[in-house]
């Protein structure tokens, strides 16, 4: 029996880059020819971003993403993810993180549901807005209903950027056949789950997920 197929969005990237290296100051006192002075050092340490989540549930979910990636180390879990998701993560803060992308949990780069080819970084040119530029272009019609399911779309050529690319990102993963679309989005899941109309792949917290595959915590 083949493993579940899990697509992971943005963030669970974002939430699992937790050993940041940093350099902390400090005050300390020092002789230096019979004198005594007052100077700045630096501290080598390591800063867990998610330490200071105010939202409790989330940080639960948060601490849950080093077990699902254990279980992908294992091989119990399958997880996916196409460049675009990929290159949105490229602009988040905050994600030097000495854990690697995902604990280092092995993931499969696969296809977007249509061939394409574009110029990720140009010359004078925003990157974000190429990313938007080429999503908005794209009219298939499956992607345009996602548009609407996800909320992106917001009347006649008016596109939320970040709904755009939930949406982009379902449909790679509808695409692909994918078990699962592992978030911590619960914007985009309340959202999702309010409405008649569904995708074609399961979205999951990771306390979901962790359930849904039998993982133990």
């Amino acid at each position: 029996m083949s493993p579940p197929k899990v697509y992971i969005d943005t963030t669970v990237l974002k939430f699992s880059a937790t050993q940041l290296p940093r350099l902390r100051p400090r005050k300390q006192t020092i002789n230096w020819g019979g004198r005594f002075h007052e100077v700045t050092v630096h501290d080598f340490v390591s800063v867990n971003p998610n330490d200071f989540i105010d939202n409790a549930e989330l940080k639960a979910e948060a601490e849950l993403l080093p077990i699902l990636a254990e279980a992908g180390k294992r091989g119990e879990v399958k997880y996916v993810i196409q460049m675009e998701t990929l290159f949105e993560s490229w602009g988040i803060p905050k994600m030097d993180s000495e854990t690697g992308k995902f604990y280092g949990a092995p993931y499969e780069d696969v296809e977007a549901p249509i061939k394409y080819s574009r110029v990720l970084l140009g010359f004078n040119r925003d990157a974000r807005e190429m990313q938007f530029s080429f999503l908005s272009s794209i009219r298939s019609a499956r992607f345009l209903k996602l548009q609407k399911i996800t909320g992106a779309y917001q009347g006649p050529g008016k596109l939320n950027r970040n709904q755009l690319l939930d949406a982009f990102h379902i449909w790679c993963a509808e695409h692909n056949k994918c078990d699962y679309f592992l978030t911590l989005d619960f914007k985009l899941l309340n959202v999702l789950r309010k409405q008649n109309a569904h995708p074609l792949v399961e979205l999951a917290k990771p306390s979901e997920l962790v359930e849904k595959i039998g993982i133990s915590t």
